[in-house]
């Protein structure tokens, strides 16, 4: 199979062993005992996310993938305001950082290097290779909404870790909505730095913070609405994603 000539498949074995390697190091790590995800991030290091982090660039490189993942400069600077709303729903959680007190610096070390890991562990997987290889086959709306799936379903996988499927399932929901917004923001920008970026900031001051859901939720759910107010000129074929720039895309 020339891979370079068929990324979806690709892309799909990818995340099979992808998803091998975070969830099953993550049980051998816990010993098979069930552990809060919270607890596990502010405690140890991850060591599935790390093998990941280091194995996804591995493939990137040997199929030559780094710019159809996104791992180059965005091409329009003006383009950049569009992370606007995210900055600010940041800036929220930032402020509800400092009004609670810096934690032990252990465990802030662990925290910023373990949501730094899976920012760029789960961002290379979805918002670049899965991208890729779904939009390269079924154009850029249907690849937001199925990568966008793909990620909320994963976090379900968490219960195995966890034992508490029911919040793996709520977690998997906000998954969901974070993979809308960020995969439309992957499109326009045509990179994927500043989203690692959010991803991983995003990740680590919740886990800081400990934010309530509803403010979680609202957050998230702002920020859902206006990734589906962006993605509104792909479902009309506008344009596509297909390696370094938009194309006309009548899928």
């Amino acid at each position: 199979m020339n891979a370079l000539r068929k990324p979806w498949p690709t892309s799909l074995v990818i995340f099979t062993i992808w998803v091998i390697i975070v969830v099953g190091v993550g049980l051998l790590q816990v010993e098979g005992q069930p552990t809060q995800l919270e607890k596990l991030i502010k405690s140890r290091i991850d060591l599935g996310v790390l093998v990941a982090v280091i194995f996804l660039p591995g493939v990137i490189t040997y199929l030559k993938w780094w710019t159809q993942v996104g791992l180059k400069n965005p091409d329009n600077l003006q383009d950049l305001r569009l992370l606007l709303p995210p900055a600010l729903a940041l800036l929220i959680l930032l402020l509800i950082f400092l009004s609670t007190g810096l934690p032990p610096t252990r465990m802030l070390m662990l925290v910023i290097i373990n949501t730094l890991m899976v920012g760029i562990s789960e961002e290379l997987m979805f918002r670049g290779i899965l991208f890729h290889g779904a939009s390269s086959s079924f154009g850029t709306w249907r690849a937001v909404w199925i990568t966008a799936i793909l990620f909320g379903s994963v976090h379900i996988l968490n219960g195995l870790i966890t034992g508490d499927f029911r919040a793996s399932e709520v977690q998997a929901l906000f998954a969901g909505m974070f993979g809308v917004w960020t995969a439309v923001l992957r499109a326009r920008l045509d990179t994927i730095i500043p989203v690692i970026v959010i991803h991983w900031l995003w990740d680590c001051l919740i886990f800081l913070t400990g934010s309530s859901g509803g403010v979680v939720f609202s957050l998230a759910l702002v920020l859902f609405i206006y990734g589906l107010w962006l993605l509104r000129k792909y479902r009309h074929g506008k344009v596509n994603l297909q390696g370094n720039r938009f194309q006309f895309d009548q899928r």
